[in-house]
């Protein structure tokens, strides 16, 4: 029987959820010692944060980015350490991640150590900020209709560059992100569902990966050019170009280029078919990716470790498949 080929994908920002670090951190101590490395990287708590704070504390940019990261790889660290205890071993052949979740991915691949990482989404968060500050902008999902009708919806919407709506993210054929200025997307939307088409505001205080966020993205890449990258130990796959990542520099284009640039999700999943991928596992807050990933690969093995019952958290879905890998 051919060897599985696995992925781990790590979710991006929108995938937050209250109390979305207490079941690993209370049966994993590989896992509460990530966040309190986390806590004193950045001087504040970001455990209590992830425990006992509340849908809009995490909504905040400036708390989301690192708490993302410090989740899914606690959460990471987490599954290691329990697929130790059962014996059970497992390599990833290639990590994934949705937008900061190939920060994620950078840190896992230990092309980035945990300390630069969540020092880098700390910053991250603290520059996309500011445009919601300046003036305020959103994201939203549009199901139900092609890329092509999105497209012109947007330039429909858009009446300015300071009143502008932009494709994000690509997740599915079907299924489209939209991003840009409040008063933009909310006429986009309502255009949207004129046509039938489900929207979906997301629970993020930003608008990412659009041509808006050119200067952010400059900036971000002044802050990248500070730290040091590894060459990964394991590839990384580009959300702006879906090709492997292989060399530190080319991780650290990633990362300084993604914030004004699309999210190629559907084209990532058909890089990760073409190279023989069939099992996912999603490793942090949620199951967004992994219902992407069932939706446009119905017959791969797809899931996330992120709610399985405590008894055998966060290993219970892998137990139930272990005779494939």
């Amino acid at each position: 029987m051919p060897k599985s080929q696995i992925t781990y994908m790590f979710p991006g920002q929108g995938a937050q959820y209250p109390s979305m670090a207490k079941l690993i951190c209370q049966v994993s101590k590989n896992a509460s010692r990530i966040f309190a490395e986390a806590n004193e990287i950045l001087n504040y708590d970001l455990l209590d944060l992830c425990t006992n704070g509340s849908e809009d504390d995490l909504k905040n940019t400036l708390i989301t980015q690192p708490a993302i990261v410090t989740t899914s790889m606690a959460l990471y660290k987490g599954l290691e350490e329990k697929l130790n205890d059962q014996g059970i071993n497992i390599s990833p052949d290639i990590f994934s991640g949705h937008s900061l979740g190939i920060l994620t991915a950078a840190i896992a691949s230990k092309s980035l150590t945990l300390k630069d990482g969540i020092e880098i989404a700390s910053k991250r968060g603290e520059i996309m900020s500011k445009n919601y500050n300046i003036r305020p902008v959103t994201m939203s999902g549009v199901i139900g209709l092609n890329i092509d009708e999105v497209k012109k919806i947007c330039n429909e919407a858009t009446s300015s560059e300071n009143d502008r709506v932009d494709v994000a993210n690509y997740n599915l054929k079907n299924q489209i992100v939209i991003s840009g200025h409040v008063s933009a997307v909310s006429k986009a939307e309502k255009i949207a569902q004129s046509k039938r088409a489900k929207v979906i505001n997301l629970k993020v205080r930003v608008s990412s990966h659009t041509k808006l966020h050119i200067d952010e993205s400059k900036e971000f890449a002044d802050v990248i050019n500070n730290y040091n990258f590894a060459m990964p130990d394991t590839p990384v796959l580009s959300n702006i170009s879906s090709k492997i990542l292989n060399s530190a520099e080319k991780i650290k284009f990633e990362l300084s280029n993604q914030i004004h640039k699309p999210v190629l999700w559907y084209k990532n999943m058909e890089t990760l078919s073409l190279n023989n991928i069939n099992i996912f596992i999603e490793i942090g807050p949620g199951n967004v990716l992994s219902r992407l990933v069932k939706k446009f690969m119905p017959n791969v093995l797809s899931f996330s470790i992120s709610k399985d019952s405590i008894d055998n958290y966060p290993v219970g879905s892998i137990l139930n498949h272990r005779g494939e890998f």
